[in-house]
């Protein structure tokens, strides 16, 4: 019956795009260890990228804060 339940909750919740076609830089910064953990098990369960992964999480993060980010010419949000 978890198993369900947690299934269905992936469902609903965005994913990482496969190849983001973005300029990026670097952001250096330290995570908890067990964040860090969690982060690696995610990546191997839905096949993403650390990277991809960590800014579609900002992203979110900013835009529920009333810092959406901006959209490129294609309708994409950058």
């Amino acid at each position: 019956m978890l198993e369900a339940t947690e299934k269905t909750m992936t469902a609903s919740v965005a994913m990482p795009p496969q190849r983001p076609r973005f300029e990026r830089v670097q952001l250096n910064t330290r995570v908890r260890v067990e964040i860090e953990q969690a982060l690696q098990r995610f990546v191997v369960d839905h096949n993403t990228t650390v990277q991809s992964s960590v800014d579609l999480a900002l992203a979110e993060f900013l835009a529920a804060r009333g810092y959406p980010l901006p959209q490129s010419d294609d309708g994409r949000i950058r």
